[in-house]
């Protein structure tokens, strides 16, 4: 009785279906889906997903702006949840804790970029959703818009209790995006920053830039949004289709980050608010860009 017990449990694992919403075709409507996953490999951990964000490049997937897309597409890779099942090798994560997985869930780790800490640039990186699996099953990563996911352990990290969940999605995409040029260009306070964009990853930059202590100002076409800018932090607002505007804060800025995913960027006119040695850093993805120098 034992052993057919076993074998049942075996086979109820085998079958069980993960819930989910998946687009079926390019700017299809996010539907029902359900999926056999991939067996919980011994490093990896299995979520109970509890919020997910909603990041603009999600949209992009779906519509398959940036080609490549693969469906059924699950995006979602703001993703929050609570550890339910644990692999045999995993050490580092228990039981019932909140955990957070971003865009990223695995890399070669045997190539130059994964030796040097750099994962993030491997090119055989795995994403949260997208990359092939070679199951036939699951096909493909599938992202945060599920009720359950698996994922390597060493790629979900402990979220501090202090931070709700729907506060903590946004940190792993649209955080580390705007944070890490601040970082890299060694922006120090007292600098003039504009943050060109101020909708999902420039709410993030405003708040970075104004507890740094930078001179922060928005620079958006949407002249509704400024009192909004300034309970963020902003310290100044620019309207970028108002040239008089523009041209008062022409060659002054040291850095300036540009958040924007929509086309119709005129980047030529960010370009001229550069002071001569300043820096201009582009995190949104528009489907085109182009500009000239």
């Amino acid at each position: 009785h034992s052993d057919l017990h076993r074998t049942s449990k075996i086979t109820m694992e085998a079958n069980k279906k993960f819930q989910a919403f998946a687009a079926y075709e390019a700017k299809g409507e996010i539907k029902d889906f359900s999926y056999v996953p991939i067996s919980l490999k011994p490093d990896e951990v299995e979520l109970r997903v509890e919020s997910c964000g909603v990041c603009h490049s999600d949209l992009h997937q779906v519509h398959n702006d940036w080609g490549g897309a693969n469906y059924p597409l699950v995006p979602g890779h703001e993703i929050v949840g609570t550890v339910e099942k644990i692999g045999a090798e995993v050490k580092e994560l228990k039981v019932g804790m909140r955990v957070g997985v971003g865009p990223q869930t695995g890399s070669c780790e045997s190539c130059h970029d994964c030796g040097r800490g750099e994962e993030q640039l491997c090119s055989a990186k795995i994403k949260s959703y997208n990359t092939a699996t070679g199951d036939s099953q699951q096909p493909y990563t599938y992202g945060g818009f599920s009720k359950r996911l698996r994922v390597r352990a060493k790629w979900a990290f402990p979220i501090p209790e202090e931070i709700p969940s729907e506060y903590a999605g946004p940190l792993l995409c649209a955080g580390i995006t705007t944070w890490t040029p601040f970082v890299h260009n060694k922006v120090r306070s007292g600098q003039k920053v504009g943050i060109c964009g101020f909708g999902g990853l420039g709410h993030m930059a405003v708040q970075f830039a104004a507890k740094m202590g930078c001179k922060t100002y928005v620079i958006t076409r949407s002249p509704n949004k400024k009192k909004e800018a300034e309970k963020f932090g902003a310290t100044g607002f620019i309207v970028s289709a108002d040239e008089k505007q523009m041209h008062s804060h022409a060659r002054s800025f040291d850095f300036l980050l540009s958040t924007i995913s929509g086309d119709g960027v005129v980047y030529e006119d960010f370009f001229k608010l550069l002071r001569p040695d300043g820096i201009f850093c582009c995190v949104g993805l528009p489907p085109k860009i182009s500009f000239k120098v």
